[in-house]
């Protein structure tokens, strides 16, 4: 999914790395999550950026509180809990979350369970619950200006991508400031 986005980035100037691990099912996420962080961490630079989609979001939160040196995060729709605590290294995140998202409300009732990665839950579907104010919540389902999305990965449908991708890359870019060698990872 989140490689539609990459022709925006490109686009930006940014320099990117897409690990694209594959499709695992919500129960393997409990042994494989571990296995992608310990492959990826030892890879990632200082002032990299973190942009992920479901489980991706859950691997770069995990990352984060390992202490890998991410400027900055993007999640989409995330599979992860509502109160995630932004670590120190890690300068902001951007939350894109819409009320349509009914498969991270059934990744908190599985975390819940105990049966997927233990940070699951349903950011996806109701952003942000904290006080960070380095965290953003953006509701795709009501953002002035660009097209509602309903739905787990409807913000990477073409018709959608093509306003959302822009968007996404200009806050990246606005968070960076004007002279920046990040890379997006």
């Amino acid at each position: 999914m989140v490689e539609g986005l990459l022709p925006y980035l490109a686009a930006a100037g940014l320099i990117f790395v897409y690990p694209d691990y594959g499709w695992i099912a919500g129960l393997e996420t409990r042994i494989v999550n571990p296995l992608i962080v310990r492959a990826i961490l030892p890879y990632v630079q200082p002032d990299d950026l973190f942009i992920g989609h479901s489980n991706g979001c859950a691997i770069g939160y995990d990352l984060m509180r390992l202490g890998a040196p991410f400027a900055g995060g993007v999640f989409i729709d995330g599979a992860l809990e509502q109160t995630i605590v932004r670590p120190p290294q890690v300068k902001w995140i951007d939350v894109y979350y819409n009320a349509g998202d009914e498969i991270t409300e059934a990744a908190k009732v599985a975390e819940e369970l105990g049966i997927v990665d233990p940070v699951w839950g349903e950011l996806g579907h109701a952003g942000y619950a904290g006080t960070d104010a380095a965290i953003a919540n953006i509701d795709c389902g009501r953002t002035p200006g660009l097209p509602v999305v309903s739905g787990h990965s409807d913000i990477f449908t073409p018709e959608h991508l093509k306003s959302w991708g822009p968007y996404i890359t200009a806050r990246i870019l606005a968070h960076l400031g004007p002279a920046s060698d990040a890379r997006a990872a």
